[in-house]
């Protein structure tokens, strides 16, 4: 990526010196016509018989004159070797085009149009862009390790040699965002010193946890024990709830009982479950998943359409909102409690199973 970001830097700047060098050169060869032109175009046309003529033989006489012009740049670096003048056009009528000059002649306009190209020094275009582009690569380093430094500065300068364990202890937490955080949500109040101990000693995953568990409405002790749990899905039924990593979620009981199932069905080591065809429901587990319902208490609508067989948009509607519920608690962490889908090469259908193997789940709290 850093080899990608000086390659793009290098070109931009290359790109940048050859254009800003050429309009240089191409301005600085229009002021100088402008100025030396009517010098020795008007003497000339004063001597003329026919001006039209003249000003013709002048102006392939010109482009000889001007064929290769040594450059000298205004611009601190010189880029540019030579400026060639590939055609130079007088006239009395107006000319279009964008380098074009006029001047009087009289009692009458005359008018230049100059068509020309720039020569570069390709090595020095090619050192000046590398040492811009070294330059500016040091510049974003330096301002990414002074953003990277800044957020560790203490608010308040204490000396080291005075600041005791349980100040340091204070000091390490008080830095920490994801404290910060928390503390401006109102989750964290008063820590006792263990408690302050056993958030210090939090891994990086464990502190998302203790956030997630604090956010759920557990105290902190609570959280700090969700935090260091194990990584578990655990049912909770008579509670209407899954226990995830410690962290308790509500479920609607008809997704909950729909969970349950597929995790049944892991811990049984079953297959993957293959969406059962439209318009075909499955009427055999339609009715194993009716009875489950029944043992839970579960809502005599959904224990009716089971009685018509296990259809594969239902199952889809449920997991959906299992999905939703995790994902709006857990955010990033859900996946992992979530489903592995396959599809079946013969029906085109999918399969599904929980993504968590069987030794992380538990049918009770």
């Amino acid at each position: 990526m850093n080899y990608l970001k000086a390659l793009v830097l290098f070109l931009l700047i290359f790109v940048g010196l050859i254009y800003l060098s050429g309009q240089n050169a191409k301005q600085q060869l229009m002021m100088t016509l402008a100025e030396q032109l009517p010098q020795v175009v008007n003497p000339s046309l004063n001597n003329a018989i026919d001006e039209s003529q003249e000003l013709s033989r002048m102006s392939h006489s010109l482009v000889d004159d001007l064929h290769d012009i040594t450059f000298v740049s205004k611009l601190p670096v010189d880029l540019v070797a030579s400026l060639t003048v590939s055609e130079l056009n007088l006239s009395k009528t107006k000319l279009s085009g964008s380098n074009t000059l006029n001047w009087q002649f009289g009692n009458h306009t005359l008018y230049a149009s100059i068509d020309s190209s720039v020569n570069f020094n390709y090595w020095l275009v090619v050192f000046w862009a590398g040492a811009f582009t070294a330059l500016g690569l040091l510049i974003d380093y330096l301002f990414t390790l002074i953003f990277k430094f800044q957020p560790h500065r203490q608010k308040v300068s204490i000396p080291v040699q005075v600041m005791t364990g349980k100040d340091k202890l204070s000091t390490a937490i008080e830095e920490s965002r994801w404290f910060d955080g928390l503390k401006q949500q109102g989750l964290i109040k008063d820590l006792t010193a263990q408690q302050k101990l056993q958030l210090v000693s939090l891994k990086e995953q464990q502190q998302c946890w203790f956030s997630i568990a604090l956010q759920q409405g557990l105290n902190i002790e609570q959280a700090l024990q969700a935090a260091e749990a194990d990584d578990t899905l655990c049912f909770d039924l008579p509670n209407q709830q899954v226990i995830i990593h410690g962290v308790p979620i509500r479920l609607s009981k008809t997704p909950l009982l729909y969970y349950f199932w597929y995790a049944k069905r892991k811990l049984e080591a079953e297959p993957a479950y293959l969406n059962p065809p439209q318009g075909k429901p499955d009427h055999n587990n339609g009715q194993q998943l009716a009875k489950l319902m029944q043992q839970y208490g579960g809502h005599q609508k959904a224990i009716r359409d089971l009685d018509e067989g296990l259809k594969g948009k239902t199952l889809d509607q449920n997991r959906n909102k299992i999905k939703t519920e995790l994902q709006r608690v857990l955010e990033g962490f859900a996946c992992n409690y979530l489903f592995d889908s396959e599809r079946d090469e013969r029906t085109a259908r999918y399969r599904y199973s929980l993504k968590l193997p069987a030794s992380k789940l538990k049918l009770g709290s």
